[in-house]
């Protein structure tokens, strides 16, 4: 089992506690809302839903949480303005625990950034991402907000070794910093297979071993772009199910603190498969700790036996 020797960082992002060394807390799983193609989406750029089958899936991702002790974070997304406060303000009251919000319209992260201070909600909101392509008038807004909870994206398109991809995380980490937030987990960025598809994963070993910062990771996004997948007799929910799945425990094995798994149509499964290396990986702990003689806290996950 991974001892980092470098301390681990723990943050609280609302009542889920996120980083430290393997074994010690549950990994954190971040389920996606409002993306353009899942069932429940009407209008990406209105924000409508169908609000039934929303709350189900929120309900679904509750249940796992208080079945496996694997926290939930909801992220939603918004293409713009609009449809991030309808989604927003949905969501405040339907899930009662942190949230993160992304888009890639700047006009429409700005909008959540607002929303969230006019309501009171920046307590339970993670801004996602802190990057390079940033601008001013974001980074000022941001700054003079009362949130402080966010993820720091490291990814550059020249940065495809290590050293070079460290470089631009310790960048981004110090812009965080002066942005004002106090509490971060670090992403840094799925690359598409046969792209440096791999490097994400060495790179979470990285992160823990040289900085000792909570990772997380959206490894859903390489087989969402895997065009083996999406070849005939290969293009069905089943087929794009197990390598999510399968993306999901990687990180998950490679010691990420809090992996995004995208769609929340597969919560269930995801949660499942978490659950089951949480077991393994709670054991190889405990066993670690009384072979080196550690003294440290661990995740007791259910068995169900």
């Amino acid at each position: 089992m991974l001892v980092f020797k470098r301390e681990q960082q723990v943050f609280d992002f609302s009542g889920v506690r996120i980083g430290g060394q393997p074994g010690q807390h549950p990994t954190v799983l971040v389920g996606g809302l409002f993306f353009k193609g899942q069932p429940i989406v009407e209008s990406t750029k209105d924000g409508t839903f169908n609000k039934e089958m929303a709350r189900e899936w929120v309900q679904t991702g509750v249940d796992m949480v208080n079945r496996t002790g694997h926290p939930l974070i909801i992220q939603a997304f918004g293409r713009t303005p609009l449809a991030m406060e309808k989604h927003l303000s949905w969501l405040s009251e339907a899930f009662d625990g942190p949230f993160m919000f992304e888009s890639t319209s700047a006009d429409a992260r700005v909008r959540a950034i607002e929303y969230c201070c006019e309501t009171g909600l920046a307590e339970r909101a993670i801004y996602n991402s802190i990057n390079m392509s940033m601008k001013e008038d974001e980074k000022a807004l941001l700054r003079e907000s009362s949130i402080d909870k966010a993820v720091v994206l490291g990814w550059a398109p020249r940065a495809t070794s290590l050293v070079d991809r460290m470089a631009v995380i310790e960048k981004m980490v110090a812009e965080a910093e002066q942005l004002g937030i106090t509490r971060l987990m670090v992403d840094p960025a799925t690359l598409p297979v046969g792209a440096g598809y791999g490097l994400e994963y060495r790179t979470l070993l990285a992160i823990k071993s040289q900085l000792g910062l909570p990772t997380c990771l959206g490894p859903h996004n390489a087989p969402s772009a895997w065009r083996f997948i999406r070849e005939p007799g290969f293009d069905d929910e089943g087929t794009h199910l197990a390598a999510v799945v399968a993306a999901t425990v990687n990180a998950q094995v490679y010691a990420c603190d809090c992996i995004m798994y995208g769609s929340m149509l597969r919560t269930k499964q995801v949660f499942a498969a978490v659950a089951l290396t949480g077991n393994a990986i709670a054991s190889a702990a405990a066993e670690t700790n009384e072979a080196l003689g550690l003294d440290r806290e661990l995740f007791d996950p259910p068995t169900f036996e």
